[in-house]
Parts: C-alpha cells; structure tokens; sequence
C-alpha cells in the first residue's frame, strides 16, 4: 500500500507542478519502462525474473492513469487496480516459492491451477471479470487501448508454459459467454469495448490452448483493430452512444470508417477481424471440439448485437442530419479508399500463407 501511494504522491507532483513537456517527458518514461518490463517477461527462462516484469509494470502503468479528467474517480479506479493486481501478485509469487519446496505431484498439479487463477485474474477473464469496468469507465481512451492490449501480453505470454490447460479452457468459456451477455444493454462505449474484451480474451484463451502462432495473430489483429478504434473515439470524445446519435451529421467518410472497424471487431466477414475467428473455428473443429465451436458461433452472434446498436446511432435519421445523397458526402479522397481497401482486403492477402502455417 505504501508503493502505491508513494506512486500516487510522486505522480500528482509532476502533473501539478512541471510543464507540458515535463508531462511529456514523464509519460515516455513510463510507456518505455512498460514496453521494456514486457519485453523482460518474454526473454525471461525464471519465474521470479517474470513477477519481477510484471510488478514493473503495474509500476509503470498506474501513474499512466493519473492522465484523465475525473481525478477523483480516477483515484479510486487506480487504487481497485492496484489492489487486484498486488493481491494476484502476492497468489503468483508465493505459489513459485511453494513450488520450490514441493515435490509431491498431486499438490504440484494444485499449484500450477492455483498459478494460472493468478494469471487470469490479472488478465480480467471471467470468472474474475467484475473489477474491470469499475476502473475502465473512468480511464482516457488511449489509456483504455493499453488497458485492453499491453496490459495483456505478459499475462498471455506466461499462460503459454503450462500444459495442464483445464483451468484455461473452463475461463475461455466463461469469458466468452459473460462478455456476450453483459454487454448488450450497455450504453457506454468504453463498457461495452470492455465487455467486448472479455469476450475476445475467451476466444484467445482457446487459440492458447491448440495453437500459439494463431494466438499470437489473434491478439496482433485485435491490438491494430482497437487502436483505430481508441483513436477515432480520442479525436472525436465519444462515450456514450446518444453522443453519436446527436452526431449522426459527421462526415460519412468517418461513418463508414467507423463502420467496418467495428464490423471487424465483432468478425463480420469479409473484415480484418474475422480472419483470426475463422481459423479458431476451423482449428477447433479439426481437435473435435465441436460443441465449443457452436457455442462460440452463438455468443458471438450475439455480441454482434450491441455493435449494431453503436452503428445505428450512427446511421440513424435525424432532423438535425444533413442529407445523405449530397454529392460531396460520396467523394472518397484516396486515404480513405486505401484505409477501407485495407480492412477488407487484408484478410484474402494473407489468408492462403496462414492457413498453411496453421494447418
């Protein structure tokens, strides 16, 4: 608790008392010492060197979210992180101790489960799911895009040394059919983006399981689809989805921008994201796991619905919206076009290679 207030104190010194470019500064600090800390994680060969990493991390990750407008709720956001965090810390670190001294096989079965609870509740995937919104609606948008992706990697990464996968596979399922079904009636886009996380994580907790490069591709097209994502929602300030409704006369350039990112987020062919979904799907119907492949088409037709609700506050009428069939809103310039070339042809480039990696 003393670290985290000693990090609080020392923060709010620099945000109050040092200049635009100190703040600068300051931030590229912390993002360096994040990257650096995972990168430590992933070229590590020692249990403790990779708690090591991760407590660096967290480190380096709450001052981050001192950069938000709300600085009471953001307070109490950053201390239910570090609570979470410390306390799966203190799980992890305390299981390679034990497992140190422990030999007997069925107890060392119990600390590797125990272990991977560690891990998965520092990774928010259900069925330790519950304290992620409290902090994510309060976050900035480019702090809610490190949330959803860096903050993930060095989770993921060390999930990938065990081979009892049992614990895995109960949360992949869970996580899947929880971020379905809490993300429906949701009304905030950084909620229903946090949901939607869930959801994805338990898709990415099954690609753990039967192939690590088609994890690793699932999160790379998951991290470039948020970030487009993060960064249209930073420029434009959107939260909620009446926000967009009273929009709705933007440029229709950005509509359709917007549009297929979130198409391709919910995998909706012939989008970037459902590249990653199809080869979960045919993988795991290749190891015979045919009813977590229905499942898995259900739940994510089914979060396919609160996307739509974010793109029909988008494209609904209005009298307030301009006319649609003005000749000017069609003029696509050639950075557009390339963007939306990219997202939907992307996937038939890269496809044949990556099949036959995969299969």
């Amino acid at each position: 608790m003393f670290k985290l207030l000693f990090i609080m104190k020392l923060t709010k010194y620099f945000f109050k008392k040092k200049n635009n470019s100190s703040l600068l500064n300051l931030k590229i600090l912390f993002i360096i010492i994040m990257i650096l800390s995972s990168l430590i994680a992933i070229n590590s060969s020692s249990w403790f060197m990779m708690w090591m990493s991760m407590e660096m991390n967290l480190m380096s990750f709450i001052p981050l979210m001192m950069n938000s407008s709300k600085k009471i709720k953001i307070s109490n956001s950053m201390m239910i992180y570090f609570i979470i965090q410390a306390m799966a810390s203190s799980i992890l670190i305390m299981i390679i101790i034990m497992m140190k001294l422990q030999n007997n096989i069925i107890k060392m079965n119990f600390l590797m489960n125990m272990m991977q609870l560690s891990l998965l509740m520092k990774l928010g995937a259900s069925p330790f799911h519950w304290w992620t919104p409290k902090i994510f609606n309060n976050l900035s948008w480019m702090n809610c895009f490190m949330f959803l992706t860096w903050q993930k990697i060095i989770p993921l990464f060390l999930l990938m040394n065990f081979n009892n996968n049992f614990m895995i596979y109960i949360s992949a399922l869970t996580s899947s059919f929880m971020g379905a079904m809490l993300g429906i009636n949701q009304i905030s886009i950084k909620l229903i983006m946090n949901y939607s996380s869930i959801n994805h994580l338990g898709w990415m907790l099954m690609t753990l399981m039967i192939n690590k490069n088609l994890l690793l591709m699932y999160f790379m097209f998951y991290s470039l689809i948020n970030l487009m994502i993060s960064l249209i929602m930073n420029n434009y300030n959107f939260k909620f989805i009446n926000q967009l409704f009273k929009n709705n006369n933007q440029n229709m350039n950005m509509k359709l921008i917007m549009m297929s990112m979130f198409l391709s987020l919910s995998g909706m062919p012939p989008m970037l994201g459902f590249l990653p979904k199809i080869l979960t799907l045919m993988l795991m119907i290749k190891n015979n796991m045919i009813m977590e492949t229905l499942m898995f088409i259900i739940l994510s037709t089914i979060s396919l619905s609160f996307y739509i609700n974010i793109l029909m506050s988008m494209f609904i009428f209005s009298k307030n919206n301009s006319k649609w069939m003005n000749k000017n809103n069609f003029n696509f310039n050639k950075t557009i076009f390339s963007i939306l070339l990219l997202n939907l042809m992307l996937m038939l480039i890269i496809i044949i290679p990556l099949l036959n990696m995969l299969m």
